[in-house]
């Protein structure tokens, strides 16, 4: 099928995908059927010319499905991930070094956990320092500005329970920083080799096997004896990578 030319369509299209960054894409499907008929192929057709459009100033429309809920996501991305600074504009570098901070506690958590509490991550604030090793001023009320900011500018999920965790667009936007700067850290769906930080893992410890809870579903849907996809032990479901839901996060951060 021949890609269509860039014209008014794809631009309002794009400028309602920047004001939200991201959406869901079933929502990104009913946009663009309000100015074209829907149809799978065209509308592939149709993100590949906008993406055409966008390379030279490196951003991308990028396609995933959200870790919690499994819906199909549609999300505009920086293709620069490797410098944080670069990706996540409009923050100070103060600011930034906050975000980098947590960004390290939030992987690096105990167990897998892959997540932190508020009021850990405020207490974190104090903690900062520069390449000189001299302290930064971030007061806690100022911390905790940031850390809806974050939340609001979709860096960061906040759970019921006040737990802090990757978002979708973290994990598309700097995937290739993450997977470089925390080579033993970060794990791989099995199945479909994304990072997850929250799933289920094997009951076998020295098992690498992770599963999204979405592929999970889809894997183990016919089968009576549900076993690991990499080692074939029985798989229960019951060990989980991330927070389970309604569970408050350490209210101190341990390391891995």
């Amino acid at each position: 099928m021949t890609t269509p030319d860039y014209s008014d369509t794809h631009r309002l299209f794009l400028q309602a995908l920047i004001s939200r960054r991201l959406m869901t894409e079933d929502a990104a499907i009913q946009l663009y059927a309000h100015v074209s008929p829907f149809d799978q192929d065209d509308f592939t057709d149709f993100i590949n010319t906008v993406n055409d459009s966008l390379s030279s100033v490196e951003l991308e429309i990028r396609r995933a499905q959200d870790e919690a809920t499994g819906d199909k996501i549609v999300a505009l991305t920086n293709t620069n991930e490797q410098k944080i600074a670069q990706v996540a504009t409009g923050y100070s570098p103060l600011e930034l070094e906050y975000f980098k901070h947590l960004l390290d506690a939030i992987v690096m958590a105990d167990d897998e956990l892959y997540c932190i509490s508020s009021t850990a991550a405020v207490n974190e604030a104090s903690k900062l320092k520069n390449k000189e090793n001299k302290s930064l001023q971030l007061t806690k009320a100022a911390a905790e500005d940031l850390l809806t900011r974050f939340v609001h500018d979709k860096w960061l999920i906040k759970s019921k329970t006040g737990a802090l965790s990757l978002s979708t667009r973290t994990l598309l936007e700097l995937q290739s920083f993450l997977k470089e700067a925390y080579e033993e850290q970060v794990q791989e769906c099995t199945l479909c080799m994304e990072i997850i930080t929250k799933g289920q893992r094997c009951n076998v410890a020295a098992c690498a096997a992770r599963l999204h809870q979405h592929c999970a579903k889809t894997y183990f849907e016919n089968m009576n004896n549900p076993a690991c996809p990499s080692c074939r032990s029985p798989w229960d479901g019951k060990t989980l990578i991330g927070l389970a839901p309604n569970v408050e996060a350490p209210h101190t951060i341990r390391r891995r």
